[in-house]
């Protein structure tokens, strides 16, 4: 009776710790989807997680984006550092002009040009942000980003800057955030009063 005991004892040992290991495991895949830096000295120049997603709302969803750390009140949130990134809008119609607005360039910007970004935005979140596919034309200037589709689909590809770079032009700005994600755009419009034209 004993020995049995201590053998059920021996064989049940490796299956709780499989069992452990497996939480553990499963619980530091969910961790990985929170795209934020959690270091106290967080990396300047970091690379980030393309946030940017189609949104999937069953009201309002069409050609419309969302986050991955969410969207408040009309505000779409994103990080620094989010590099060669691809989203692609669905529900879009044909010959419309769709916009969002970058909602970081009112942040006061020192007066110095930004070398070999002759032409182009300078007080841009945004590295660069384009249509790729599915629209006949594209707009990008401070004041954000617009488009005309050609297609129910329209693919965006955009790069976000670091936060060092970012800030580098914003010296005046006290406090200076590089960790976790921030309202960084509006939510994409069509013929509305803010919206911006094609």
């Amino acid at each position: 009776q004993l020995d049995r005991r201590t053998t059920m004892r021996t064989r049940s040992a490796p299956l709780l710790v499989a069992l452990l290991l497996g939480c553990l495991l499963g619980a530091r895949a969910q961790a990985t989807v929170s795209f934020s830096p959690t270091s106290a000295f967080p990396n300047r120049y970091a690379r980030n997680v393309c946030s940017l997603i189609a949104s999937q709302a069953e009201s309002d969803g069409a050609c419309q984006l969302d986050s991955y750390y969410g969207t408040t009140r009309g505000r779409v949130s994103m990080a620094f550092g989010e590099t060669d990134c691809v989203v692609t809008l669905t529900g879009c119609v044909p010959g419309v002009c769709y916009s969002f607005r970058d909602a970081t360039s009112t942040i006061e910007r020192d007066d110095v040009p930004r070398p070999g970004t002759t032409g182009a935005p300078a007080a841009s979140l945004f590295k660069d942000v384009s249509a790729v596919e599915g629209a006949s034309s594209s707009s990008f200037t401070n004041d954000g980003f617009s488009f005309k589709a050609s297609s129910s689909t329209v693919k965006i590809a955009y790069s976000v800057h670091s936060c060092a770079d970012y800030y580098s032009y914003r010296g005046s700005v006290g406090v200076q955030e590089c960790r976790g994600s921030f309202a960084a755009i509006t939510e994409v419009g069509a013929g509305m009063p803010n919206s911006l034209s094609c």
